[in-house]
């Protein structure tokens, strides 16, 4: 090789060098998020919806990057259940090595992979679990966006004894923990208020006909409300039964059906008449006309070509509120714990986020009421 070949060779590895350099360093400043969500099993339309509203979050800050970073996400199928959502907990913190993860949607999964969390010390951040004993008495590294079961259920068994004026109810829930803590305490708080439970009524996610328990309540007499807490497949046989029973009004019964964020948009579509009347609460409301809500909707509609429901826009604002942790200089799994605990004043699509020292969100403007219309489209109820 001559000195000039020489010379010009190193002179080809140095500028390549100072090229590389920067695009290393930026490969390198990567925020590493695990995603655990269903894709398979009765609870798969979580997990499907979960990944379109992260991925369109992904898209739009990675395209300018958060404080320097880029953020990026990792999914396993975690199955809506314990033992699935545990193996997928350790695939995720053995291999991938993630700063923060995300899931589960059901709140049994949920209980089962924080153990996990704790023990090698990184944050879970949920948003579509309820079940009380994932804050009370409080995971240091766990966090949820979405009001627990306590507050969901004291607001909506007050709006149901003083807004729809119900003095009469059937609680109707899968004897999971969130099914069980949630109808208890809508049952405590409306025999609180004087509201009277006719029924109490179990049952396991292996029971497909609902046509006896629907036949147990119509000769019940007059109920005013049932408060269902169900995944949507049971939820629709449910509701379907109910109305064929002539007990809620889209069978042209009095009872009104309500529910919980467990049911997707669309399901009203899905049960047809039987849905006429049901009141339930979503964590979004694509009818909000704040710029950042109508924002989502535009884009969302852009990327899929469908409008966004609130699995979706949960699952978007999961990510947001890790960008915002990232702005304020969270960058490891301690330093985006400790500054996911101060978070205070976040508002996003589904509402406002504030942690309090159990790191649960204490803002109910995350709680949207709606109504299912003859039509079967639905109205938002101005209640929170």
């Amino acid at each position: 090789m001559t000195r000039h070949s020489a010379l010009l060779r190193a002179g080809v590895v140095a500028t390549f060098s100072l090229l590389a350099a920067p695009w290393a360093q930026a490969e390198d400043k990567v925020i590493k998020i695990g995603g655990l969500f269903a894709m398979s099993g009765p609870g798969s339309y979580f997990g499907v919806q979960d990944k379109q509203g992260i991925e369109l979050a992904l898209e739009e800050l990675n395209r300018t990057g958060v404080n320097g970073y880029r953020l990026e996400v990792r999914y396993e199928d975690s199955g809506c259940s314990p033992l699935p959502a545990t193996q997928a907990a350790k695939r995720l913190l053995d291999q991938y090595k993630p700063q923060i993860v995300l899931g589960e949607e059901c709140s049994d999964a949920t209980l089962a992979v924080m153990p996990l969390m704790e023990q090698v010390k990184v944050p879970l951040l949920n948003a579509g679990s309820s079940s009380i004993k994932i804050t009370d008495p409080g995971n240091p590294w766990t966090f949820r966006i979405m009001p627990n079961e306590v507050m969901q259920g004291v607001d909506i068994a007050n709006n149901a004894y003083k807004r729809l004026t119900a003095r009469t109810a059937v609680l109707l829930y899968e004897n999971t923990n969130a099914g069980i803590g949630n109808a208890k305490v809508f049952g405590d708080t409306f025999k609180s208020l004087g509201g009277q439970i006719l029924a109490d009524i179990g049952f396991g996610r292996d029971v497909n006909d609902f046509t006896a328990i629907a036949t147990r309540i119509a000769g019940l007499g007059k109920v005013d409300v049932i408060p269902t807490y169900t995944l949507e497949g049971q939820g629709l046989r449910i509701t379907q039964a109910l109305a064929q029973a002539g007990v809620t009004r889209g069978g042209e019964g009095h009872a009104i059906q309500l529910g919980t964020i467990w049911l997707p948009f669309g399901f009203e579509q899905k049960a047809g008449k039987a849905a006429l009347g049901y009141v339930r609460i979503v964590q979004f409301d694509p009818t909000d006309r704040r710029e950042i809500v109508q924002s989502f909707v535009r884009s969302f509609k852009a990327k899929y070509n469908q409008e966004p429901t609130h699995i979706n826009a949960h699952a978007f604002d999961q990510i947001q509120v890790i960008a915002d942790v990232v702005r304020r200089g969270g960058t490891d799994a301690q330093s985006i714990r400790d500054m996911m605990g101060t978070t205070k004043g976040f508002s996003g699509v589904t509402g406002s986020v504030e942690f309090d020292k159990s790191n649960q969100n204490i803002k109910m403007d995350t709680i949207h009421y709606m109504e299912t219309l003859p039509d079967l489209s639905w109205k938002a109820l101005s209640w929170n």
